[in-house]
Parts: C-alpha cells; structure tokens; sequence
C-alpha cells in the first residue's frame, strides 16, 4: 500500500482538539504524598526572624516557643494518663512563661481528672486572674470559670458551682455552660428542699395549723399546713388537712390536687377517700364522688362519712338532675366531658354501638346492659351526666 503524504505544504491551521478526561482521583498514596510535602513545607517555612529584638526580647520569645513544647508533651502524658509526669511538665511551661493563662488551665484538667477538686478550683482561679491581668481571650477566662464550676458541683457546692457559670457567662456567654446552669439550678432547688425537711418542724407546724382550723382562721390554717407539708412532703395525713383548709377558702381543685397526693402516697387512707368524694360533690363530679366513696368503703364497710356521702351522691344522680336548670345540666355534663376517663368510654366504639342502641334497639341494649363492665360503664356515664334517665 502506499503511504499516506505527509503534510509538507506549511498549512497551519492546527489539528482538531484531543478529546480530554476527567483527571482521576488522587490516590491514598498521592493523599499522603501531598501532607507530607505540606508538612516539609511547614519544616521548611524560615522561622520568625527576632534579630532586631532586644536580648530580653529575644528571650522572652524563645521563652514563650519552649513552653509551647513542653506543653504539649505534657498533653501527650495526659493521653497516656501518666498525670504526674504531665502536671511537671505544665510546670515547665508555666517557668518559662507565667503570663499564659492556658498552662494553668491545663493543670487544672488534670487535678479534674484525678478528682483532686479543690486543687482544680484554685487552680482554674489563678488562671482566670493571670488571663484577666494579660488580657488572654475571654473564651479562655469562660472556660477556666466552667470547669471551675463543674469542680464545685463534684463537692456538691451548688451554689459556688452556680456562681461559677455566671461568672463565666458575663466572659463569654455559651451554650453549653448556660445548659450546666440550669441544671445546677435544678439540683439546688431539689437540695435545699430535701435540707428544708424535718419531722419535728413539721409537727410544730400541723399543730399551729390545727390551731388555726379550730379558730376558723382558715388563711393562716392554710399557710401552717403548707409549711408542715415543705418539711413533710410524704406525710398523707398533713396534706388532708391541708385539703380540708384549702375547702374553706373555696380552693377545691387545690384541695382535690393535695388529697390525691395524699392518697397516692397512702392508697388506703380511708379518710381522703371521704374527702375527695366531699370535693368531688363540691365540683359536681358526682361519677367520681360514687366511685371515692366506694372505695373508702372497701377499706372500711363501716365509715359513717363514706356510707353517707354515698347514700347523697346516688340520690343527687337518680333525683338532683331534677331540680337542675338546663344551664346546670349543661355545666355538668361539659365538665365530666374534659374527664380523660368519660373520653374513653364515649369513644369506645362498642360503647357507641350499645349507646346507639338504647334509642333503635332496646332489646339489645338490655342484653348489653347484663354485662358488669358495660353496666359500671352506662352508670358512670349516667352519673356524669352524660346519660339522663327518665
């Protein structure tokens, strides 16, 4: 075959481009290539040129380079937890320069970490007096106060511990710190009102309550029995006279609010039984009265004040809606409604059905009706005024 000619006629114009590729990831090796030239760059950079300081100055800046290195091989012992080793070496660094608040800061993690606390809070101290005096940032200051902080709260000093977030908020405010001070506050308000409790004061203080109550000052009556119920918060029997105070100032859902934690903490105090039916009655809560005074009469068949408030609160629900006005049975009615108890059972789709069918299906209602559950359920509803009979 013959060859193609070459061009020889001096045509310049030049050849059709070359098609080009993406240029292809740089491998782990290049990666590594590249750091280690940076890095020899670094090495390489001529050092800050202190010819045209002053001995002194030369000194002080070779000084502050020195103690850089040591702390950092002090970091290093502190990774490896050789503490000791690493507090000398911070020593080292705070010799050769005292006006760097950091050094300190790092002694005072250590002295942290091994839960020397008290060492910690002086520690993290003069670090804030040396950063303050050489005007080191006020992140630093911030930080040296919140460790200090966390220090106080290890020795369960509250309330320096809070005073340590403070302080370190006006240096620099952080979000961190702010959350760790909530939380002290938290913990503070929870001590001091365990310190508050007493047994004895809060006998001194039922009796001046009682007192009251027999005088009919019901607002000091109050008062009394708050106090006792601060020193002490488990004794059931205070909080039902509490309740019976709050009755007599007309504050009956404070009144209700105590007696249910007096029977949360003493489920078979009979007398609370009573009173809450009494304050259910009150409010109008009569499927609730009904089933108070049932179950202070379980614990004890024989309670006068049990058998009595259930004798009136069976006759208000099958004779009282009676004598109500419209606006009262209405009243009722959208009060039991906001009762997470009547919710459930109006939205309970078998009892919507057995609803359903009192009005198109009676026969099948009374048969529903044989059941004790659907019967306890249909007599709650009645009770509350959910259901009116006829």
């Amino acid at each position: 075959a013959e060859e193609e000619p070459k061009d020889v006629s001096g045509d310049n114009t030049p050849p059709p481009p070359t098609p080009t590729s993406t240029p292809a990831a740089p491998s782990a090796k290049t990666a590594a290539d590249a750091t280690k030239t940076e890095a020899n760059k670094k090495e390489e950079e001529p050092e800050e040129d202190l010819s045209q300081l002053s001995p002194e100055e030369r000194k002080v800046k070779e000084d502050q380079k020195a103690a850089v290195k040591k702390k950092e091989e002090g970091n290093q012992l502190y990774k490896s937890k050789k503490f000791e080793d690493a507090l000398a070496k911070y020593d080292e660094a705070i010799a050769l320069d005292p006006k760097n608040m950091t050094f300190l800061s790092n002694k005072a993690a250590v002295y942290f970490t091994q839960k020397k606390y008290d060492e910690c809070i002086e520690m993290c101290k003069k670090a804030v007096e040396v950063g303050k005096e050489h005007r080191a940032p006020f992140e630093d200051r911030g930080k040296a106060y919140t460790r200090a902080a966390k220090a106080y709260q290890k020795k369960k000093d509250l309330e320096s511990a809070i005073k340590m977030c403070n302080e370190a908020q006006l240096e620099n405010y952080d979000k961190d710190t702010q959350r760790l001070l909530k939380t002290l506050e938290l913990e503070k308000k929870k001590a001091d009102a365990i310190a508050y409790q007493s047994e004895e004061k809060a006998e001194e203080a039922k009796q001046r309550g009682n007192d009251h109550f027999r005088s009919k000052e019901w607002g000091p009556a109050v008062e009394a029995y708050e106090e006792a119920v601060k020193r002490a918060p488990k004794n059931a029997a205070i909080r039902n006279n509490l309740s019976a105070a709050l009755c007599k100032i007309m504050d009956f859902t404070g009144a209700k609010r105590q007696i249910e934690v007096a029977l949360e903490l003493d489920p078979k105090y009979v007398k609370a039984w009573a009173r809450k039916g009494d304050i259910e009655m009150v409010m109008k809560e009569y499927h609730k009265a009904q089933d108070s005074y049932k179950k202070g009469m379980e614990l004890d068949p024989d309670n006068k004040v049990c058998k009595e408030g259930y004798q009136k609160v069976v006759a208000q629900i099958n004779y009282g809606r009676s004598q109500m006005s419209e606006s009262e049975k209405k009243e009722q009615a959208a009060h039991a409604m906001a009762d997470p108890e009547i919710q459930a059972i109006l939205q309970d789709p078998v009892m919507q059905q057995i609803l359903k069918d009192f009005g198109e299906n009676p026969n099948a209602a009374q048969e529903a009706m044989q059941n004790p559950g659907v019967r306890a359920k249909i007599e709650k509803l009645i009770a509350a005024g959910i259901i009116e009979t006829r």
